[in-house]
């Protein structure tokens, strides 16, 4: 039993949840010189990580089946009209 964090509504035992991304935030890692091992042959070798930047998940939520579905066609529709473009949170 949960209760979903869209409708408010106390879910009945062995109902799956799923867990829908309500919030994003972009991210930038930097580069890391030697975080990395890898063994070539017998040695082990450093290996350096080059970083990079993307999108986090800033707030995820439980969500009942219906609800979940709901939210992401939701989603989908949004960002197929062009609402939500590559900088904005993916919130509703």
């Amino acid at each position: 039993m949960y209760r979903c964090e869209l409708c408010n509504v106390v879910q009945p035992p062995r109902t799956r949840c799923h867990k829908v991304v309500t919030e994003t935030r972009p991210a930038e890692y930097p580069s890391r010189p030697k975080a990395q091992s890898r063994r070539v042959g017998r040695k082990g070798k450093a290996l350096d990580d080059p970083g990079g930047a993307g999108y986090e998940i800033a707030k995820e939520v439980l969500a009942c089946p219906k609800c979940a579905q709901e939210f992401l066609a939701k989603q989908a529709e949004a960002e197929a009209a062009g609402i939500y473009g590559q900088d904005a949170p993916a919130s509703l």
